[in-house]
This record gives structure tokens, C-alpha cells and sequence, in this order.
């Protein structure tokens, strides 16, 4: 896959990853001119109905989610036998990755990291669209802080019924809420649930539940309390901790039912107010799973209650266990008063979904551009669009003069609710700026304070046994310092490792290798050498593949001087217009040469012949001759069709998607 063109229009630069039923390729659009992440179908599952179907949805869901948290969908299609998904390409890394290397997270990245997924989670739910699958794998952070949700594969509508699909239970047994686990109806409280086992994880290193199996893992979730935060964690903020253990609580009801609820107290945390603490007595009763929802054999114990107790102590909430046998029951009349209750509810419930979804989507906008606009115009163009606007303040800005919009949130184009305010700062027409001081915090924390600087920043990894990883050790230019307006800073950040393992190379474009090399923080060298390949091929390389040598080290790529033309298949472009056949042939290396006829047997305006055919193999860069249909102008007498002049577009003239 490395080094090819995927469907005539993604060459593949190098793997980003796997996941349980997609790969995923750094690739560039050679269309657009961009790079993109390349999410592509495995082909085991290419052919089963469930999984395409899944693949769709995950596109389909995320498409319609435009959210400045939420991964954006470019482009969606078939080939080569699979389904493929183009979206939008971060650099960053997932966090997953960034608590493995740093967990413990100091409280206020945490809570920064947890307000950005709830923001992402509350504009997907007023949607109706429940995620089901949050989990750290599913969440990236780029170079600048800023954490972005993805993989919808599992999402659906909040009126669909249960989890699983196929018998089996969706989304990662460590990240699954006790409704998810038992089969029963997920709701937006369950994604709320999976984002405290991530707040937890974050905030002590480790699961709240772990186990040698899936089923085990999903019992404690249902059964279980984890140990508080504070007791693992000294000097643990009580605050934050009484977020996270209120979003795990074992019901729906005992945890936060709205992103917005939840968004409420995250601030709170963030501004150093109180938030109230969960119940501090929990007792909850085994119940027994759904058939299908679980193995049989795991309700082997189903004879026993097990009741959970909470008691504060001066160190923090202790959760002791105690088991006991079940006394039998008896028949009353409540179990009948409770179904009528809850088909009360369920009409309720079904009539507000029902609501919900028929009114998703009516009053949403998308947000104007306001920069550059004074206070005053961008206030009243805002209301022309339907939006409030927010003064923040001022910020310095190299582009823009002072009183004028210099940054808005959200960008340009986002959907919002109506009556929802466009954020605005405003530039203070400063030239200079001063650059803070950042060492000692980590990178997410240094690249948010260089932001509200005006600043860019530039992060560089660096060996440093001695310094916590994941923080800055050094900067510059350095603190204090006089620097123009959107400015660059680079930060250094401390790193355990300061090696990459070098990609293979052989049989790519030149152009593709350096792209892969370079996007690994590696030097190409590029070398000359004779061979059959076709010009510009990689031959070899030094290192070899699979090498582990220092950041910033080079890597020779010889590549093939053979003079003889490398060849192309003409793809067929009947029936595109002129500029879109011309970038088609593009994508080939080809050139266009544009000829216009009269005729009334073809629709204006569409290429109806081409020379050489389809099919044909030509050298690359040579020209395809394709002929226009023009609508003959009205006239008394007959006369032959006739040719116009004829024009050689260039190779890359539009770059609208076909």
C-alpha cells in the first residue's frame, strides 16, 4: 500500500495505524493538494454487510458533525474493492499515547483535555448522535492542545435500542458503561460514563477496572466501585475528584445525564469553585445480564447480592464490599406500579426523541467571518446571520489593525444553533509581544499560553532523563523576549526516547519517500543510481528499513536514473467537463488538449471523445486530445459541424472534486 495511488486520487505516504476493522495512511490528495488521514476497510471485512454498513455509519455520522472537537469528514467512496473514508489529518498524537508516556496529568490539563471531549460530546448529542465507543484511542491532540474526537463507527441515533450487534458487545470492555455491558439501551449518559474512565485514567494512570478478560472487566463496571483518585493519587483536587466519580456512577440517574451538566461543573473545577460531591453511601444490587449481553458463565454467582458501601474518611471515600446471600421475596404489587411508571416513561422518552430528531438540524447556521470587521460591524453581522457576538478582550496580531476582529471561535462555515454567540478578540495593534515564560509546564499548557499570545508554536522533542516527560525544558526564543506578532516559539519537550524506526522506502516515488522521511523528523539525502525501475524510483536505502537511529539523522534514498519514460494507462474522462477531465488527467501525469465541436448529439459543455482511448498506455506527460460538445446556434440552413481553436491546458487546472 506504501507509495501507491489509492483510488487514482490518495498516493499513500505511511501507516498511521490499525484499528479493529480499518487502516489507517497518512496519504496526499494530489487532487486538492493536501494531506489527509486514509481510514480504509481491512479486506477481510470488505465483504460482510455488518461491518460496511458500520464503516458507512462512522462517515455518515461524523459528516454531518461540523465541530471544531470533532474530526472532519473530507470524502467518502469504494475502490479497489474496499471502502475508504478521507478525513482530516492532525499532527499530534492520540491520547492514549500521551497518557501511557505522562499519566499522572497534572489536574488543570485534565480538566482542559475533558472540557474540549464533553464540548465535542454535547454538539454530537443535541444531535441525537450517541458515540458509544469514547475511549482515549479515539481522541487526538495536536501540537497546539487542541483535542479533537473521532471514529464514529459505532454511533447511532439516540432512540437505537441496544449495543450489540451480532451478539457481541461493541466499544472497549475497559471504557463500557454498565447499561453498554448488560445490552440495555444506551443513552448519552453512557458516552458521559466512558469519558469518566477517561478522566480517571488520566488522573491516577490506571483503569478503575481491570482484568485477564472482557467479560470480567464489564462485570466491575456493572458491580464494582474503583478506588478514589485521591488515594492514589496525594493531594488530589476533591473537586475534580467528585466529577469523576459522579460520572461513574452505576446508573444513568446517578451520573450526569447532559454534556451541558457536566460542562457546568468541569468550569466550576476550572475556576477553582466547589462542586458537590456524589452521594457519599452507595448501595446497588446485582442484577443479572441480559441473555447474549454476557457470557453464561459469568453469571455463575447469580444466587448472591453483592452490596457496595462508601464511607469519607479524612484520606478520601473507601468502598468496602460485602457479600451476602439474597433472602427470598415476596410478591407485591410494586413491580406492577413500577412497569406502569416505566411505559409512562418510555412514551415520554420516545416522544422527546421523536421531537428532537424531527427538529435536529432546523436552526442551524453557519457562523460568518467576522475578522477584520470592527466591533460594531461584526456585531451587526453576526445578527444579520442569526448569531450573538462575545467580545473576549484583545489579543496582539501581526495582520490585523487595532479594534479589529483578529481571532473568532468558531471558525468560518461551523454550524450553529441560532441565537448561539460568535466569540471575537479584538487586535490590540501592538507589533511586539512579549514571549512567557515555559518551562516547566507541559506542552499542551505552554501551546495554549503562546496562542493566547498571538503566538504560533513550533514543539521539539528532546532527551532529558532528569525532567518529567511531556515537559517543556527549554524555549525560544526565550522568556521575556520582544517578538512580532504571530511569531513562532519553539518549545523543547522533554522525551524518554529521542529515536524513529526507519520506514521502508524502496519501490516509492522519490517525492513520497521524502514526504514519509520528513514526516519522521529524518534527513534525505537523495543519490542517483542506475537501474530498470522507472525514473525516480527508490532503489535502496541507507539505513535499511526497520533501523532505529536518532531523530534528526539522515537516510540516503538512491534513486533510479533509468531514462526510459515511465508509462501510464489513459483513464477514460467522457462525460466530465473540461476542467474536471483535465484534472483527472492530471492525477496520470497527463496534459490536456481542449477541442470544441458543434454538435447537437452530445450534452454541451461534456467531453464526448478522447484520443488516446481509454485504456491506452501512453508515457507520462504526454497530452490527451479530448473533445467538447458546444450546442449548435439556431439557424434556417444546414451546414457541417465545425472545430473551434484548440488550447493545451496545463496539468493541473481544477481542483474540484469528480
Amino acid at each position: 500500500m506504501i507509495g501507491r495511488v489509492f483510488d487514482d486520487r490518495y498516493e499513500v505516504i505511511r501507516k498511521l495505524g490499525t484499528g479493529g476493522m480499518a487502516e489507517v495512511y497518512l496519504a496526499n490528495d494530489r487532487l486538492l493538494g493536501r494531506q489527509v488521514a486514509l481510514k480504509i476497510l481491512s479486506g477481510r471485512y470488505a465483504g460482510d454487510p455488518q461491518f460496511v454498513e458500520r464503516f458507512r455509519r462512522e462517515a455518515s455520522n461524523a459528516a454531518g458533525l461540523n465541530h471544531p472537537n470533532i474530526v472532519q469528514i473530507y470524502d467518502r467512496g469504494e475502490a479497489e474493492g474496499t471502502y475508504y473514508i478521507a478525513m482530516e489529518y492532525l499532527e499530534g498524537r492520540s491520547l492514549k499515547e500521551i497518557i501511557l508516556k505522562y499519566a499522572p496529568l497534572s489536574p488543570d490539563l485534565l480538566v482542559s483535555i475533558s472540557i474540549q471531549i464533553v464540548e465535542a460530546l454535547r454538539f454530537a448529542h443535541r444531535r441525537d448522535v450517541i458515540h458509544r465507543d469514547i475511549k482515549p484511542q479515539n481522541m487526538i491532540v495536536d501540537n497546539d492542545g487542541r483535542v479533537k474526537v473521532t471514529d464514529f463507527g459505532i454511533a447511532r441515533a439516540g432512540s437505537a435500542s441496544t449495543m450489540t450487534e451480532a451478539g457481541s458487545i461493541l466499544g472497549t470492555a475497559h471504557y463500557l458503561s454498565p447499561e453498554q455491558a448488560q445490552g440495555q439501551p444506551v443513552e448519552a449518559a453512557s458516552d458521559l460514563y466512558s469519558l469518566g474512565v477517561v478522566m480517571y485514567e488520566m488522573a491516577t494512570g490506571r483503569l478503575p477496572f481491570d482484568g485477564d478478560n472482557p467479560v470480567g472487566i464489564a462485570m466491575q463496571h456493572v458491580h464494582e466501585q474503583p478506588a478514589s483518585p485521591g488515594t492514589l493519587v496525594p493531594g488530589f483536587p476533591p473537586s475534580l475528584e467528585a466529577v469523576i466519580l459522579r460520572a461513574l456512577g452505576k446508573r444513568p440517574t446517578d451520573r450526569y445525564l447532559t454534556a451541558e451538566s457536566f460542562l457546568d461543573d468541569l468550569r466550576k473545577v476550572q475556576e477553582g469553585e466547589a462542586v458537590s460531591p456524589p452521594p457519599t453511601f452507595v448501595e446497588q444490587s446485582t442484577r443479572v445480564m441480559p441473555a447474549g449481553a454476557m457470557a453464561a458463565g459469568a453469571m455463575a454467582s447469580a444466587s448472591q447480592s453483592t452490596t457496595v458501601r462508601r464511607r469519607a474518611t479524612d484520606d478520601g471515600p473507601v468502598y468496602t464490599p460485602e457479600t451476602y446471600e439474597e433472602p427470598p421475596r415476596r410478591r407485591n404489587v410494586w413491580p406492577w406500579v413500577l412497569v406502569i411508571v416505566l411505559i409512562l416513561a418510555l412514551a415520554g422518552g420516545a416522544y422527546a426523541i421523536l421531537s428532537t430528531w424531527g427538529n435536529s438540524g432546523k436552526n442551524q447556521i453557519a457562523a460568518p467571518s467576522v475578522l477584520g470587521l470592527t466591533e460594531q460591524a461584526a456585531t451587526a453581522k453576526a445578527k444579520a446571520s442569526g448569531f450573538t457576538l462575545s467580545n473576549k478582550g484583545t489579543m496582539p496580531s501581526a495582520d490585523y489593525p487595532a479594534g479589529q476582529v483578529a481571532r473568532q471561535v468558531p471558525d468560518e462555515g461551523t454550524k450553529l444553533e441560532k441565537g448561539d454567540a460568535i466569540q471575537a478578540w479584538f487586535s490590540s495593534g501592538q507589533g511586539k509581544v512579549t514571549v512567557p515564560n515555559l518551562v516547566g509546564l507541559t506542552q499542551v499548557d505552554a501551546a495554549q499560553q503562546i496562542g493566547a499570545k498571538g503566538l504560533k508554536v513550533k514543539p521539539m522533542d528532546a532527551v532529558d532523563a532528569t525532567k518529567q516527560p511531556g515537559t517543556v525544558i527549554r524555549q525560544n526564543p526565550a522568556a521575556n523576549a520582544q517578538v512580532d506578532a504571530g511569531a513562532t516559539v519553539t518549545i523543547y519537550v522533554a522525551s524518554a526516547s529521542n529515536t524513529v524506526t526507519v520506514p521502508i522506502l524502496t519501490n516509492m516515488s522519490q517525492d513520497t519517500a521524502v514526504a514519509n522521511l520528513t514526516a519522521l523528523k529524518l534527513v534525505p539525502v537523495i543519490q542517483q543510481t542506475a537501474s530498470t525501475l522507472p525514473l525516480g524510483t527508490v532503489v535502496d536505502q541507507s539505513p535499511k528499513a526497520g533501523q532505529d537511529v536518532p531523530v534528526g539523522s539522515t537516510v540516503t534514498v538512491f534513486v533510479s536514473n533509468n531514462p526510459t519514460p515511465v508509462q501510464v494507462y489513459v483513464p477514460d474522462v467522457t462525460g466530465l467537463s473540461p476542467s474536471k477531465a483535465a484534472a483527472r488527467l492530471a492525477v496520470y501525469g497527463l496534459s490536456a488538449s481542449i477541442t470544441q465541436q458543434e454538435t447537437p448529439d452530445h450534452p454541451a459543455g461534456q467531453v464526448f471523445q478522447q484520443n488516446p482511448g481509454a485504456g491506452v498506455k501512453v508515457d507520462k506527460g504526454s497530452t490527451v486530445e479530448i473533445v467538447v460538445a458546444v450546442t449548435p446556434p439556431t439557424t434556417t440552413t444546414t451546414e457541417p459541424p465545425t472545430t473551434t481553436t484548440t488550447t493545451t491546458a496545463p496539468v493541473s487546472t481544477d481542483t474540484t472534486a469528480f
